[in-house]
């Protein structure tokens, strides 16, 4: 009996002690002490290897410290092992450092698919749409200084583009439907691995520029140029128009840039309460056009309707009117009416908090990439000491209440838990009596 206790002591003694080397490190670095906060770190890793936690904070002790260099080693030591939010928002913080915004934009991008803390979702939300921006301005800019020189020839043959269609021929409550199509199209577009679409925001900064942002509309006679722009080999637009109260008819085109020759597509009609049966009868036709045999999880994909009520579709393609207009807390009214009517409309969600977010900075001084560093490091700091205390979590991690990381993690003291080990999951027993009794 005496030799189980033993045992069982010895367990937890270890796991213990892995969890407070990551402890006191995380601790260390959080008072600034990073040299003393990497030697325990190290210690830590040198007894388990695959603590993505441990190397996930010894990155953040060396950014904090300077060290892009090893803090980026580091964190990608942690991706490696397994990803989390707190690592690719570091390494977004360290592109961003070193002047790669695109690179940035993916590791932000790659945390906020990671399911963060809500504060931590809204941080990252606001830096994505302000760095976005950035970079779209920047080559927008870039590319109308300098369109001379720009060879049609040098743009991926898979490149393509979506723009509003023509909505001349429709009511003017059936209009809005044109940026509706538009934007559908592209994102079932996006969907075919073999094509790249151009980002909507970059489609509709050109449009600005060339002063066509209300209408979105390119006719094929001008196509050629603006594919040039926005480096796109096709662009895909068409005329929408009303066949009586309730009927829609679609004329697609197809327009290379490279020589300008211009391919329609049969026309498709339905009536406005089935207009996803005419959006996804013009997708199927444009990917036959550009010859691309998709697989069946493409096709299945694609032929996902993103609602069946026509309330809702409507309210959406207001909310794309208003918003291409700069009017985003109107838009954001009409997504959230479109959400309304139809609360499995995802796409209705994302884009009413979009809105609002455009809003919001639309009334608010942009924030400075040092504002937005010095708020993440104070936030991490913040949700390290906060919640349960640190004696809890080693508890709750030792005591095989949850052995699960993503669980601990949730429910633990922080949303940065060390990582449980083989080691963690010993039981803490009381055994009462004499230990060294016969029976």
């Amino acid at each position: 009996m005496l030799r189980k206790v033993l045992l069982l002591a010895l367990i937890v003694f270890l796991a213990g002690c892995s969890q407070s080397l990551y402890n006191k490190g995380q601790q260390l670095s959080n008072e600034g002490q990073y040299d003393n906060a990497i030697d325990i770190l190290y210690q830590e890793i040198t007894v388990n290897p695959k603590n993505s936690k441990a190397w996930c904070e010894l990155g953040v002790a060396f950014y904090k410290k300077g060290d892009l260099t090893k803090a980026e080693d580091a964190l990608h030591q942690a991706n490696s092992i397994k990803p989390d939010s707190k690592t690719n928002l570091f390494l977004g913080l360290i592109y961003e450092k070193q002047d790669k915004p695109n690179q940035a934009i993916t590791a932000y991008r790659s945390a906020l698919g990671m399911k963060p803390g809500s504060k931590t979702r809204k941080m990252l939300e606001g830096r994505l749409d302000n760095l976005i921006a950035q970079v779209i301005k920047k080559e927008v800019s870039f590319a109308l200084s300098n369109e001379s020189d720009i060879d049609a020839d040098t743009i991926p043959n898979n490149s393509i583009a979506v723009v509003s269609f023509d909505n001349t021929h429709l009511s003017p409550e059936l209009a809005p439907i044109s940026k509706g199509l538009a934007e559908f199209t592209a994102l079932d577009l996006a969907k075919v691995s073999s094509l790249k679409v151009v980002d909507r925001l970059k489609i509709d900064a050109i449009l600005q520029e060339l002063q066509l942002g209300k209408s979105g509309y390119v006719d094929p006679g001008t196509a050629p140029r603006f594919g040039r722009l926005i480096g796109s080999s096709k662009i895909i637009t068409g005329t929408l128009v009303g066949l009586g109260d309730d009927v829609i008819r679609l004329d697609g085109a197809i327009v290379s840039i490279r020589d300008s020759i211009t391919q329609m597509t049969s026309p498709e009609e339905a009536s406005t309460e089935k207009f996803f049966q005419l959006q996804k009868g013009f997708v199927f036709k444009v990917i036959d056009n550009l010859g691309i045999q998709l697989t069946a999880e493409e096709r299945d994909a694609i032929e996902e309707v993103p609602t069946e009520s026509y309330l809702a579709f409507m309210a959406y393609c207001r909310g794309l009117e208003l918003e291409s207009q700069g009017m985003h807390q109107e838009a954001k009214r009409e997504y959230g009416i479109a959400a309304r009517n139809d609360v499995g409309f995802k796409q209705a969600k994302v884009r009413r908090n979009t809105a609002g977010r455009q809003a919001a900075a639309k009334a608010a001084p942009t924030t400075s990439f040092s504002q937005f560093e010095t708020e993440v490091v104070s936030s991490e700091t913040e949700s390290a000491e906060s919640s349960l205390d640190r004696f809890q979590t080693v508890a709750l991690s030792t005591s095989g209440f949850i052995l699960d990381t993503e669980y601990l993690d949730r429910y633990g003291s922080t949303l940065y838990s060390p990582l449980r080990t083989a080691l963690s999951t010993g039981v803490i027993i009381i055994i009462k009596g004499d230990y060294d009794a016969a029976n």
